[in-house]
């Protein structure tokens, strides 16, 4: 019987990376606008002020929170979801960042994004002759 040689290669031809996937729930949500700003209010249960991340980059607003571990005991029955929640919007040019403001209360997060004054609307007086 032949001997099979058998070497070890130094560097792999293909190479696969694992990266850890986080599994988020897209947080339901609410937009309203009115004539100063537009509202965006996200259902996030579960989620303390401080596991919220809200940043704007590059025209994009990105929302993402951690839940807080859950109570103790097993769910019997369960309509919301727990867990890691993120959500993202593509955000006009003209929206100045620097003036967006933020607010969670009982699990739910307010956004606020003032319009800027050129996207306001204008009322014109009319002149009788």
């Amino acid at each position: 019987m032949a001997k099979k040689e058998i070497t070890k290669r130094e560097k792999a031809d293909v190479v696969q990376t694992v990266k850890e996937q986080t599994q988020y729930f897209q947080p339901a949500t609410d937009v309203r606008e009115t004539d100063k700003e537009v509202v965006l209010q996200f259902d996030m249960p579960g989620v303390s002020s401080e596991n919220v991340e809200l940043t704007v980059e590059k025209g994009t607003l990105t929302v993402t929170g951690t839940a807080d571990p859950e109570e103790q005991g097993t769910a019997v029955y369960r309509e919301t979801h727990i867990g890691n929640y993120r959500r993202i919007f593509s955000l006009n040019e003209s929206v100045d960042a620097e003036h967006i403001k933020a607010d969670m209360k009982s699990g739910v997060l307010t956004v606020r994004i003032p319009k800027p004054e050129k996207a306001k609307p204008k009322r014109i007086a009319i002149k009788s002759a």
